[in-house]
């Protein structure tokens, strides 16, 4: 290991490392290692054997949105064959209220194009939001938005400040205005639960958008983040899963890296950068080798790793150290239990409406009421789990879409809910509170679907903020956003504005993850943005400028070109 040396090092070997890997070997021209800690790589696009043999789980990153890869389906053909496919359930997203056993649906974009079925279930609560819904969607789909929407994920911070992106933004205020979506100062200071109940009048409505803003890794209850609730309003129809599980994304990463020349090494724990006159040059590991950057080191680790244990105080300045300890990273922290089933949820509200039972990511509440959402938030930032009554879980059974998860007949089931930071507990206090959980879990999931009892398990895998903490960099209290997404830590902010721009102190070394933008999301932003800082400063290929692949609108033109290939796979069957 003395000898090796490689143009770049990267440090991890989560996803944002492998799709960075991917630009830096075939538009870079660089030969790449990755080092990376555990026995295994991909990080968060995990997928296991967990409650019981032959039954298969995601055990961190599960929701897939159909801008995630667009890059890598344009600059990677082979991504999507190789493993990197996506579907989608009959319904994307539900909400069922216990007490009034009803349900609200919304479709999948594969399952209604035009979301005109999933205004009607809208009706059923509100006409004037089901109205509205259908403005949303259309305006959702036009070239204005999906531009600025692509400006804003697919651009570093001081891309995202050019006149171009400015003057799009300009653009699409129009259409803002005639949907019913003017963003003005209320929107722009609103929390979510604000800004969801200013724009929409059913309380279901209310409650189906603030839920999934709190699957987002928001708190519900801060200010400053309105003017993006309109946006979980219209992802709801859009969440796709991996086919086979998310580690096949992590397959088809790795397919192509190898043919591009890239090495792997796991079990190799990094200690620090070496640093020679302000420059990184290496990397040492933890038994003591040394291995070679020619060009450039990157990490992937998160910024308390990056600057306290891979550079070192001596290197920084004050107000970065500062900066840096202040990061408020123990909320998102969640319950994530697996369960090995004999038959899939049945759920009583299916009398109101039977396609929840066919539903991803599927909402279990008293009643539709968004403040129990709020309420939830509340004692999450206490450290607590709230009242049974106020218990907001998801949960899903991706068997009965893809047949790959489970062993024929048998299904696999997973659920999400807010728990306490890793930190607050020890081993053995977190032994006997996920005990207690699955008991709670269970007392609620079976008041919405009576099949859901022990009999109908064979097997439970409790997944928890502590067992999370297997992945280091989510340390020291396992959320999975790794920062909290408050104000102050998110887009230019994000995790510092020292190092937004994924540049740090030190020449030649750079950093990315899920602390950098766009964050809390298993797709490509954070490694497609680093690589266009990296290419800017070292003169690289850059294919969003090549001819006919332009940003944004290639990608755009690639994500339609997905989606569409999915609506005609749903017409054929």
């Amino acid at each position: 290991m003395a000898d090796a040396a490689f143009d770049a090092v990267i440090i991890g070997g989560g996803n944002k490392a492998l799709f960075l890997a991917m630009y830096l070997s075939k538009y870079g021209g660089m030969s790449v290692g990755i080092f990376e800690r555990r026995h295994e790589i991909g990080g968060c696009l995990a997928t296991e054997e967990t409650a019981a043999p032959g039954f298969r789980g995601n055990t961190h990153a599960n929701i897939i949105l159909p801008w995630y890869f667009a890059p890598l389906y344009r600059d990677f053909p082979g991504f999507w064959e190789y493993g990197g496919q996506i579907d989608q359930y009959t319904v994307s997203d539900g909400s069922i209220f216990r007490k009034s056993q009803n349900c609200l649906a919304i479709y999948s974009e594969k399952h209604d194009p035009n979301q005109e079925r999933t205004a009607r279930e809208i009706a059923r609560f509100s006409d004037r939001d089901a109205e509205k819904w259908l403005k949303l969607w259309k305006m959702w789909q036009t070239d204005e938005m999906m531009r600025v929407q692509y400006d804003m994920l697919y651009n570093p911070a001081e891309y995202r400040m050019a006149p171009e992106i400015f003057n799009r933004q300009i653009a699409l205020y129009p259409l803002l205005v005639e949907a019913g979506f003017e963003p003005d100062g209320l929107v722009l200071t609103a929390s979510h639960l604000r800004a969801a109940k200013d724009s929409w009048e059913s309380p279901a409505m209310q409650y189906a958008v603030v839920r999934f803003a709190l699957s987002g890794a928001y708190d519900v209850n801060d200010p400053g983040v309105g003017a993006t609730t309109m946006g979980i309003a219209a992802t709801l129809p859009t969440m796709y899963i991996a086919r086979g599980g998310t580690h096949q994304m992590a397959h088809a990463a790795h397919q192509i890296l190898v043919q591009n020349g890239c090495r792997f090494f796991t079990h190799a724990e990094v200690n620090n950068v070496i640093i020679e006159n302000g420059v990184a040059t290496g990397i040492r590991l933890s038994d003591g080798s040394e291995v070679r950057a020619r060009k450039l080191v990157v990490s992937t680790l998160n910024p308390q790793q990056l600057c306290f244990d891979l550079i070192g105080r001596e290197h920084l300045d004050r107000k970065l150290i500062r900066r840096v300890e202040q990061l408020e990273n123990a909320f998102g922290c969640l319950m994530w239990y697996s369960f090995a089933i004999h038959e899939a949820p049945k759920y009583q509200a299916a009398a109101f409406n039977p396609d929840i039972n066919e539903t991803f990511w599927l909402g279990l509440a008293e009643d539709a009421d968004p403040l129990h959402v709020s309420r939830e938030c509340y004692y999450a930032r206490m450290g607590r789990f709230p009242p049974l009554e106020d218990y907001c879980p998801t949960v899903w059974c991706h068997s009965l879409v893809d047949p790959a998860y489970a062993p024929p007949g048998k299904h696999v089931a997973q659920n999400e809910q807010l728990g306490p930071p890793a930190s607050l507990h020890s081993e053995a206090e977190w032994l006997e509170i996920k005990k207690q959980y699955a008991e709670d879990l269970m007392t609620i999931w079976q008041k919405h679907a009576p099949n859901m009892t022990w009999d109908n398990v064979i097997g439970v895998d409790t997944n928890s903020p502590y067992d999370n903490l297997r992945m280091k960099n989510l340390a020291p209290n396992g959320s999975i956003g790794v920062l909290d997404r408050i104000a102050y830590q998110v887009e230019g902010n994000r995790p510092t504005p020292e190092l937004a721009n994924h540049r740090t102190p030190i020449k030649g070394l750079y950093a990315t993850g899920a602390a950098w933008h766009l964050g809390a999301n298993c797709g490509a932003t954070e490694s497609y943005n680093c690589y266009k800082i990296i290419a800017k400063d070292m003169g690289l290929g850059k294919p969003w400028e090549e001819k006919g692949k332009e940003d944004p609108d290639s990608l755009i033109a690639e994500q339609r070109r997905l989606v569409n290939r999915l609506q005609d796979s749903a017409k054929k069957k």
